[in-house]
């Protein structure tokens, strides 16, 4: 449980459940995951949210900042789900009009940069923290 779950070097979920013969992963489009990543360049910290389709978006940020087009998101380690560093996808801009309304609502997409549909093997990792002596 809890073990990373990889496409090559590409974060794509992790494990929720095992059985037997079987486990269960939980995809960062699932509309349930929500993951701690980090945006560069500017290392800003931020929340990662499935959206149940081909890309996520990007939520709870501490401060607004300006998320340049085309930045790397990686997993920022914290909350120890995931080591820090891990690739996730890039950011695309997207404007989406608000309810029967017409002000523009600015969302951060992130575009993975593995395609869910087609996985066939996947890597399984398990990291542990290093102690400080």
């Amino acid at each position: 449980m809890g073990m990373v779950v990889l496409d090559n070097e590409y974060l794509i979920g992790k494990i929720v459940e095992v059985n037997y013969l079987s486990a269960r992963v939980l995809l960062l489009s699932d509309l349930n995951s929500k993951i701690p990543v980090s945006i560069e360049p500017g290392d800003i910290q931020s929340i990662l949210s499935g959206t149940g389709k081909d890309y996520g978006i990007i939520q709870y940020q501490k401060q607004e900042y300006i998320i340049e087009e085309n930045s790397v998101v990686y997993t920022s380690g914290a909350g120890g789900l995931f080591k820090s560093g891990i690739p996730v996808g890039k950011t695309e801009t997207i404007n989406s009009p608000l309810i029967e309304n017409e002000k523009i609502s600015i969302n951060e997409r992130v575009n993975f940069f593995s395609d869910f549909s087609q996985l066939r093997f996947v890597k399984i990792l398990s990291y542990t923290s290093e102690k400080t002596k």
